[in-house]
């Protein structure tokens, strides 16, 4: 299904979030790109990134069905959490999130 690409970041990620909810996670990942270089936080403690959070839930979504598919899902959740882990205003906070990058990639080689 073709959607349409938001005009800026702030309408991706406006999107992404309502198709996240609705659960419709293969189109959330395909707009996870328009969210900027470093994307957004997915919640408050800003610990994980939205488009690292919909990615790794799409690769667990193909999981049992597609383990290929799951693999690139997960590089991609992996390489955008890296991406927003680089934005972090202190050693701590960039320390959390790579962690998160960390997990997202054990996923990704334990299969």
């Amino acid at each position: 299904m073709a959607i349409d690409v938001p005009d800026s970041p702030e309408q991706a990620e406006r999107a992404v979030r309502a198709l996240r909810a609705a659960g419709r996670l293969a189109e959330a990942a395909q707009l996870t790109g328009q969210l900027g270089p470093y994307g957004v936080a997915e919640d408050a403690t800003a610990t994980v990134s939205l488009g690292a959070a919909v990615l790794e839930a799409y690769g667990d979504q193909l999981a049992a069905t597609d383990p290929g598919a799951a693999n690139a899902a997960y590089r991609q959740a992996a390489d955008d959490q890296r991406s927003f882990a680089a934005a972090a205003t202190s050693g701590g906070e960039g320390t959390a999130r790579m962690m998160e990058a960390d997990r997202i990639d054990a996923k990704r080689r334990a299969r």
